[in-house]
């Protein structure tokens, strides 16, 4: 018996040490590319026009919000819905968009204020999960505040930013009489039928895996990174980005 138990000891040590150095491992790299190792925006042409846009965050998770342009083709896609076409009408005082992606665990347990139980953050952080991508429409400006930051964009890297969201859309085919038709004109984004958490917010099928190293700021911060700003390496955190947009 003092055998076994002198294996199980060593185990429950070795055990103990490894998860010890993973955490650390973790933390200082959160440290070096999150805040000391930075991705600078490169030197563009002078453009005149400029695009306003926020990144929102509820403290764990963050947000890109947009303004609402139809005349965008990521807008003419979204508007194929029936549902949402309803909420780009000029006719209805909605002005922005706000998109993020996530963890469809965290979406599904976070209705009501709730936060996810044990077993899924769990699941979300150490194993590759399934994602959704979630859209709510806002009727007044933004005001800024330590969770609330604007940034105005040049339109080739609001253009970047447009794609990366789009890209992040499950899609499907559309059957089109027209073979001349591009490919946006094609596909429609997949809605799916369970409620948002209020009346102007919708889910999504969305592409990728939610997990430790990529979470939903790490989806941000590379919308932000091809939007061509100045943003951290490695960014699983939403504190991570909103310090370099201070």
């Amino acid at each position: 018996m003092s055998h076994k138990k002198n294996y199980l000891l060593r185990f429950i040590r070795l055990s103990f040490k490894i998860i010890l150095f993973s955490i650390s491992f973790y933390l200082i790299f959160v440290l070096v590319g999150g805040y000391l190792w930075t991705s600078n925006p490169k030197k563009l042409n002078s453009d005149i026009e400029e695009i306003e846009i926020y990144i929102t965050s509820n403290g764990f998770h963050s947000d890109i919000v947009i303004p609402i342009e139809t005349e965008t083709s990521f807008f003419k896609t979204l508007s194929k819905d029936s549902v949402l076409n309803s909420y780009l009408d000029k006719a209805r005082p909605y002005k922005w968009l706000s998109v993020g992606w996530g963890d469809k665990g965290f979406y599904n347990e976070s209705y009501d204020g709730g936060f996810p139980s044990v077993s899924t953050c769990l699941n979300a952080a150490l194993l590759p999960s399934e994602t959704l991508m979630h859209v709510d429409f806002y009727r007044n400006n933004l005001i800024e505040n330590e969770n609330c930051k604007k940034i105005k964009l040049k339109k080739e890297e609001y253009q970047n930013l447009l794609q990366h969201i789009t890209s992040s859309f499950r899609t499907v085919r559309e059957d089109s009489e027209s073979k001349n038709q591009n490919e946006s004109n094609q596909t429609k984004f997949i809605r799916l039928p369970q409620k948002g958490y209020s009346s102007s917010d919708y889910f999504f099928q969305a592409k990728g895996n939610y997990h430790l190293f990529y979470t939903c700021n790490g989806w941000t911060n590379e919308g932000l990174q091809k939007a061509n700003q100045k943003t951290a390496r490695f960014a699983p955190f939403a504190q991570t980005i909103l310090y370099h947009l201070n």
